[in-house]
């Protein structure tokens, strides 16, 4: 089983991504619960962020959960939106 630890960055960045919006709240908890049961499941489409040691998960077509690995079985999250912000974390 995966533990979970969260950034301030994310904590905030989550508050507003859910702000007025329920369906994004639920998208959230089941992508979490789900990387917290089984990282590997194939519907989270994790991939590693290339020269990263970032990885991110899929939350909608567009949106993504970023987290770093801090140890075998914890996860870092670090932020939580578009895809394209992947960029500014390499």
């Amino acid at each position: 089983m995966t533990k979970l630890r969260l950034s301030s960055h994310f904590l905030r960045a989550h508050r507003k991504y859910i702000k007025n919006n329920k369906k994004n709240n639920e998208a959230v908890r089941e992508a979490l619960r789900t990387l917290v049961e089984n990282p590997r499941h194939p519907g989270l489409n994790i991939e590693k962020l290339i020269n990263s040691d970032v990885w991110s998960i899929r939350l909608s077509r567009g949106d993504r959960i970023f987290f770093t690995w801090i140890s075998k079985n914890t996860a870092l999250l670090l932020d939580i939106g578009k895809h394209d912000k992947y960029r500014i974390m390499v």
